[in-house]
């Protein structure tokens, strides 16, 4: 296994579990989300379409077919989070979303340049 097809195993790991586990939270009753989409002015119902799509998304990463959709998706889920922390006073909270877009967009570059085999 190359180099390359190494470190995209581990972005591909590094973010499926970061979604998975993330829009799995979300999906939980006891979790803080329920407040967190309440405070940002969200309808009860958004954090599961939220959570549901991470999940999905992040286990689509695992098959190169899904990867560059799933990333899109994940990218775009990020552009609203951003939006959301920065309308709300949390700029703090943009460093972890700005550092999960990086990555997805790494991904769907080195995915579009013909690692559909990893």
């Amino acid at each position: 296994m190359t180099l390359k097809r190494v470190a995209l195993w581990i972005i591909v790991f590094l973010l499926a579990a970061e979604f998975t586990i993330a829009g799995a939270s979300k999906l939980a009753p006891a979790s803080g989300w329920s407040r967190m989409f309440a405070q940002w002015g969200y309808p009860s119902w958004f954090r599961f379409v939220v959570g549901t799509s991470e999940v999905a998304c992040g286990l689509a990463l695992f098959i190169s077919r899904t990867r560059a959709w799933a990333a899109g998706v994940l990218l775009a889920i990020m552009a609203g989070a951003t939006a959301t922390h920065l309308l709300h006073g949390e700029p703090r909270r943009v460093i972890l979303t700005a550092a999960l877009s990086a990555l997805l967009g790494l991904l769907m570059l080195v995915q579009s340049r013909g690692s559909r085999s990893a």
